[in-house]
């Protein structure tokens, strides 16, 4: 047998020690039939104590509308700061000029070195693939920029990335 060393002897130290309570434990301390009643009176008087904090627990009701609140639409977003929406609407404005542009928005890009993606309108499509909208096919992907061909006018439009 080999040497222990001083760390492997704590551990067989703590080991035997656990041992010796838990035989501690089950012969000497409480017997089987007092130790279910133990249990028993244990469990009605944490019901008991549950049920009064319950019934007397002002935070419960202020908990109630907290959960109310937060559960209901917002009339308005109180994290919106105005002016930035209202900056971000005015460099939108010249790409909306356009009916067929405004239909597409072109917001993340995935290479997975065989496949690209592209997310459209909220939706991953990749190339050659119909989109949600009919009649338009999307072409060709790359990170800045989409190629859809509307297919009934066979005209191309580009669509840059927004972010």
């Amino acid at each position: 047998m080999t040497k222990l060393n001083k760390r492997q002897i704590i551990i067989l130290a703590v080991t035997a020690l656990a041992v010796i309570y838990g035989i501690y434990e089950i012969i000497f301390r409480s017997p089987a039939g007092n130790k279910a009643a133990t249990i028993t009176t244990y469990n009605s008087a944490v019901n008991s104590n549950v049920a009064a904090v319950s019934l007397n627990n002002p935070l419960e009701k202020l908990d109630a509308y907290i959960i109310g609140r937060a559960e209901t639409d917002w009339k308005s977003n109180p994290f919106l700061e105005r002016n930035l929406y209202k900056e971000w609407t005015a460099k939108e404005e010249p790409a909306a000029a356009s009916n067929t542009a405004a239909k597409f928005i072109y917001s993340g890009y995935v290479d997975s070195g065989k496949k690209k993606m592209a997310i459209i309108n909220g939706m991953e499509y990749s190339e050659g693939e119909k989109l949600a909208i009919d009649g338009y096919v999307l072409k060709n992907i790359t990170p800045a920029k989409i190629k859809i061909e509307n297919r009934k006018t066979r005209s191309e439009l580009e669509i840059f990335l927004q972010e």
